[in-house]
């Protein structure tokens, strides 16, 4: 990555949708007007997802296809013909080429299952078989669908797989979401959860038997549950509950360990997204959203063993969240950059790339990135981000 990298993420699933809506089917023709468009507008990546609602939109053999049976939406019903048309994600990385751009291939780690309000449902083949696998409740088998344990070796390997399907695909990097989910959609029973009172039920929530088993292991004892909190309204975690919660988030940074040689032997580099915990409207404090709790996302580690190249931080629908990088994050992730890690901005513009000249027209005015003079007048920050921004 340089200081002149432009990237513009698409969601492939939405733009399908925006399609459908005006009459297009959303295939090969789409995709190479994004391509198209992007190139245009001077963008250098496409960070390409493929994750929607626990089906991935390309020809997977790893995961499970968004072929539009039994679809969230009539919307996505097209997928049905898409995918006997064409493989989306060739159709890209080929596109994504011939213009010069670079692709990434975008997945999320924790959102492989919604349920719509009438009770469709979209899930990975994985949650299907192995729903113990979800984030449990400490004393209820109910579950949080949609959010895995990654302190099950079967999930990793999962995942590790579709990651290596899609570079073998020829994307040339990986782009690991490890915030963003949709699992808030699904029913969830509040089964005496009382801490902290009032705010999140999703707290009760994790107590997978490896994440559990490492925590006893580790400190003796069960993991904290919330009821032998002093005072059970405390917005505050305990000592012992920060220290489950590393716990929780140490089976994710051992998947950091087992993709970094996989993407190395195919020279590309790892992107990750998260929250910044000053500028996360889901979740204030933390780096994920709410429906993971207080899972804790050890960039640190991830940092310190090079095991990532780039962080960007999700600012998404929040004027870029360049006010936050000044007063906070800056200084937060200055060890990064000086270890050589580039951070991004994700903002999500709400662009829609689909074949209408008013949506090309759009893309060139998306904005990337504050003005210099704005970037000197804060000379304790550093260099904000080494200038570049997504979208």
């Amino acid at each position: 990555m340089t200081t002149k990298d432009r990237i513009l993420g698409v969601d492939y699933a939405d733009d399908v949708e925006v399609a459908f809506r005006q009459g297009e089917l959303g295939d090969a023709s789409l995709i190479e007007a994004i391509m198209d468009h992007a190139a245009e507008a001077g963008m250098s990546h496409v960070a390409w997802r493929v994750s929607h609602l626990g089906k991935l939109t390309y020809r997977t053999k790893a995961g499970t296809i968004q072929d539009g049976h039994k679809a969230l939406r009539l919307s996505l019903t097209p997928f049905g013909l898409i995918m006997r048309r064409c493989d989306p994600l060739q159709v890209a990385v080929e596109a994504a080429h011939r213009r010069g751009l670079k692709i990434l291939f975008y997945i999320t780690l924790f959102d492989e299952c919604y349920q719509g309000p009438t009770g469709e449902t979209s899930e990975s083949w994985l949650g299907q078989q192995h729903p113990e696998y979800y984030a449990k409740h400490h004393s209820h088998p109910s579950t949080v669908r949609g959010v895995f344990s990654f302190g099950y070796d079967e999930v990793r390997r999962y995942f590790l797989d579709i990651a290596r399907e899609g570079l073998d695909y020829g994307c040339d990097g990986l782009y690991l979401d490890v915030a963003r989910t949709h699992a808030g959609a699904n029913p969830l029973p509040l089964i005496d959860w009382v801490w902290p009172r009032w705010t999140n039920p999703y707290l009760a929530y994790g107590y997978n038997e490896p994440d559990v088993a490492l925590y006893r292991d580790r400190y003796g004892e069960e993991p904290p549950t919330g009821g032998e909190r002093a005072d059970p309204g405390s917005l505050e975690p305990t000592e012992a509950e920060r220290n489950w919660n590393s716990v929780r988030g140490e089976a994710l940074t051992e998947f950091m360990r087992e993709v970094r040689p996989i993407a190395r032997s195919y020279d590309a580099p790892v992107h990750v997204c998260f929250y910044p915990t000053t500028h996360n409207v889901y979740n204030p404090g933390y780096q994920c959203r709410q429906m993971l709790g207080r899972y804790h996302i050890d960039w640190q580690t991830w940092v310190a063993e090079d095991l990532i190249d780039t962080i960007r931080l999700n600012v998404d629908h929040h004027k870029f969240g360049y006010d936050d990088w000044l007063a906070h994050s800056a200084q937060t992730y200055k060890q990064a950059q000086d270890k050589g890690q580039s951070i991004d901005w994700t903002c999500n513009a709400e662009f829609h790339a689909v074949t209408t000249g008013a949506s090309k027209a759009n893309l060139a005015k998306v904005p990337l990135w504050p003005s210099q003079e704005a970037h000197n007048s804060e000379s304790s920050s550093g260099d904000p981000m080494r200038g570049r921004a997504a979208c």
